[in-house]
């Protein structure tokens, strides 16, 4: 879950997620490193109110004259893409950033334990529209591949490109 910036590194590190707790936000906790380097501690309690951030207990620095330059830097950044609720996009904040790195990790993690499970295959339906189906663990990609030619199977691929595939047959 590495951002590269223009001269600013962020990842976001230690997440704990909290799917009980999570009710209008995310309930979680996460360290966030720039430059790689400790940065941040970053948490919400899961009840629809902003995130909250103090200095890392290893950052070396002004943390507020920090946290005020990685702000800005993401008012620099140009609006998000426009979608139904907000036509004209919304500006970038650290906050969306967070709460975006946690929805990467939910997403990762959700991945990970449906490739453990099964064989998940990327491919059209007999409507000729993408889905995705399980099929047994044990069933070989070659077999699978000769069904179909043109499917993807996310065991097969990078863990980021399984995401990628995953995340965008969901958010459509």
């Amino acid at each position: 879950m590495v951002e590269r910036y223009s001269r600013m590194k962020l990842e976001m590190k230690n997440i704990k997620h909290s799917e009980f707790a999570s009710h209008e936000t995310y309930c979680y906790e996460g360290s966030v490193y720039l430059d790689g380097k400790p940065f941040s501690l970053v948490g919400n309690d899961g009840h629809g109110g902003c995130d909250r951030d103090y200095s890392h207990n290893k950052f070396k620095g002004d943390y507020r004259a920090t946290m005020k330059k990685v702000d800005e830097y993401f008012k620099s950044l140009p609006k998000t893409d426009p979608c139904k609720y907000f036509p004209e996009g919304m500006e970038q904040k650290f906050e969306h950033w967070c709460s975006e790195q946690v929805t990467n990790f939910l997403y990762k993690k959700e991945v990970k334990r449906a490739l453990k499970k099964n064989k998940v295959v990327y491919r059209k339906d007999k409507e000729g529209n993408m889905g995705l189906y399980d099929y047994d663990i044990r069933y070989e990609s070659d077999s699978l591949k000769r069904h179909w030619p043109d499917a993807v199977i996310l065991n097969d691929v990078s863990i980021d490109e399984a995401i990628k595939i995953w995340k965008g047959h969901f958010d459509a």
